[in-house]
């Protein structure tokens, strides 16, 4: 089965793709389905909108306004290794060694319990979650959620600078900078390219 890409505006209506793109591909009606459920049940989340990305330049990231939300991993075994290898694919990001390496990284700096199903302890609230602490970092019903939550919070439009890193996919300490400079709340953390 190939992966579904559905487009949203900000409110969360399916719109067409953005000019150079092959839009919603491969897959069936239900994983269609499934993948718009996962951003109406965000949107409604989050006060009725969702929001868009930035803008970025970087290839494969959705034009401004858009998120593109593809079928979620679901599963319920990861070892930090499987679950960046899930996560650059559900997000569309290169699968290389520099970004497996900064996902990892960034899993360990995190410091996540693996219950919540949310290694990069994102505060994105999702169907299901609740906050587990002072900040709200979500604890989430299963991995699919997890996965989703992880991808919208990517998309806000306040990560460019990691999803630029993310879609360059050669220095894992690149992504690494980007993640500290960001509003995530991750303090400053080495990475390393994998094998």
């Amino acid at each position: 089965m190939g992966r579904q890409v559905i487009y949203v505006d900000p409110q969360g209506r399916p719109v067409r793709p953005p000019k150079g793109t092959k839009g919603a591909s491969g897959g069936n009606a239900a994983a269609a389905f499934i993948a718009f459920a996962l951003v109406g049940a965000f949107a409604y989340a989050s006060g009725g909108h969702f929001p868009g990305t930035a803008g970025h330049a970087a290839a494969g990231v959705p034009a401004r306004g858009m998120v593109a939300a593809g079928r979620m991993p679901g599963g319920s075994s990861y070892t930090r290794a499987s679950w960046a290898a899930a996560l650059l694919k559900a997000g569309g990001f290169p699968a290389t060694g520099c970004n497996r390496g900064a996902i990892t990284a960034w899993e360990t700096a995190e410091g996540s319990t693996w219950s919540w199903h949310n290694p990069l302890d994102t505060t994105q609230p999702g169907p299901g979650s609740h906050p587990i602490n002072h900040v709200k970092v979500q604890s989430y019903p299963d991995w699919r959620t997890g996965f989703a939550a992880t991808i919208v919070t990517l998309h806000t439009g306040r990560y460019g600078p990691v999803l630029a890193a993310l879609a360059a996919g050669n220095d894992a300490q690149a992504v690494a900078d980007a993640v500290a400079a960001s509003p995530w709340g991750t303090q400053s953390f080495q990475a390393s390219c994998a094998r």
